[in-house]
């Protein structure tokens, strides 16, 4: 078809954008979307979900333990390997592509010996202090996807380990704060609501790691070795695994309701739990987790050049001949033809001795001559013969 133009691989830009989760980012899991499950290490213990610690990258053998051990011996991140662990999980409905690793607040049910109101809330950071929406760290590196290498600036559209690790002020305040006066809790430099920096619309200082405080923010903590994490985050995944043993034998699993699709272990002990959660009464009121998510969307920026002597002829019928019997704008027959999908055959005309050619719609077929897309401009687009038109198409999934 002589309409048809090539494009080549230089004319076509495959970019991303990230986008707010639901065009708000922020979301809160809560009572049924917050649910809790048990987890140990022991592969004999009758429960199904003993085998999710290698899934979550947990050391399981004496070996792994050991080598675990060994290589984070003088850090906090050997307090990571326990025989036991709760995990929460986060419907995939409820997040985006990636769950914001500087932005978790989880608040969860422990015994009043514990905490006085029955909670304890932990805060997601890094050990890598960067701008990057996971952290970036050799640390996150040991339970996640290999980190970018090098001394990188760090932003969230860029990928790295998926993984953040859980903080709380009732196990550990921030080494940090030993040093800097502008730091005294994980808390620090946590807003709800607001745009992290890294995104469209996110101010310098939301989430910002810094050693310094400024009028609007607060910095945000980071974890230095001798920090001692509690949990870990896996972004990507949706899940949440609470390893710290002070937290997983106080946690008030008797005021949840078991809704596992089968009633694992023993209900009612702390060993047996499977998809628990919590819904009224004031003790439980604040139980859930709160994050930042964000999706990808690809957009495909094609470039088209209508050139001098392309397109100009058209198939709109009011731009036929003046004369008998079409009575149009004065165009010529071009000799192509084109049938209608009401089965007219209709004629292709050249207008360009008396005025121009408007494009309106702009097609994209596929090397089968088949079409894919139709892009419609805001408003008609002037084409003469001998003038050259640029167009950009973009294409978002």
């Amino acid at each position: 078809m002589a309409k048809l133009k090539s494009i080549t691989s230089e004319q076509k830009v495959l970019s991303t954008v990230l986008l707010p989760f639901s065009a708000i980012g922020w979301n809160t899991v809560s009572q049924t979307t917050c649910r809790f499950t048990a987890v140990q290490k022991e592969a004999n213990n009758g429960r199904p979900f003993s085998n999710l610690y290698p899934s979550f990258n947990l050391p399981t053998t004496c070996a792994q333990t050991q080598s675990y051990l060994s290589t984070w011996a003088k850090s906090g991140m050997s307090a990571l390997t326990q025989d036991n662990v709760i995990v929460m999980d986060i419907a995939t409905n409820e997040y985006g592509e990636l769950i914001d690793g500087r932005t978790i607040k989880l608040v969860l049910p422990v015994s009043s010996s514990t905490s006085s109101d029955g909670h304890t809330t932990l805060y997601s950071s890094y050990y890598e202090p960067k701008p990057f929406s996971s952290d970036n760290s050799n640390e996150a590196e040991y339970f996640g996807n290999p980190i970018v290498a090098g001394n990188p600036v760090g932003a969230p559209g860029i990928g790295s380990s998926n993984i953040a690790f859980l903080f709380t002020d009732k196990i550990k305040v921030p080494a940090i704060a030993s040093t800097n006066t502008n730091i005294t809790s994980w808390s620090n430099g946590w807003q709800n609501g607001v745009t992290p920096n890294g995104y469209d619309g996110g101010a310098v200082d939301n989430y910002r790691f810094s050693d310094t405080i400024s009028s609007s923010n607060t910095p945000k903590a980071y974890a230095l070795p001798e920090d001692k994490p509690v949990g870990i985050a896996y972004l990507d995944k949706g899940f949440i695994v609470i390893t710290d043993p002070t937290l997983v034998t106080n946690f008030l699993y008797s005021g949840g309701t078991e809704n596992g699709a089968t009633n694992y272990g023993t209900t009612g002990t702390s060993s047996g739990f499977t998809q628990l959660y919590y819904t009224g009464g004031t003790q439980f009121s604040g139980v859930g987790c709160t994050y930042y998510s964000f999706e990808k969307e690809w957009v495909m920026s094609i470039n088209i050049i209508a050139g001098a002597n392309e397109f100009y002829i058209t198939e709109n019928q009011t731009a036929s001949s003046a004369e008998k019997p079409y009575y149009g704008a004065g165009g010529v027959e071009t000799g192509i033809q084109y049938r209608t999908p009401f089965g007219d055959v209709n004629q292709v005309w050249d207008l360009s001795d008396v005025s121009s050619s408007y494009i309106t719609k702009v097609g994209l077929y596929d090397n089968q001559d088949k079409l894919l897309a139709v892009a419609i401009p805001n408003s008609p687009i002037k084409k003469s013969k001998n003038s050259q038109v640029n167009l950009t198409l973009k294409l978002n999934f």
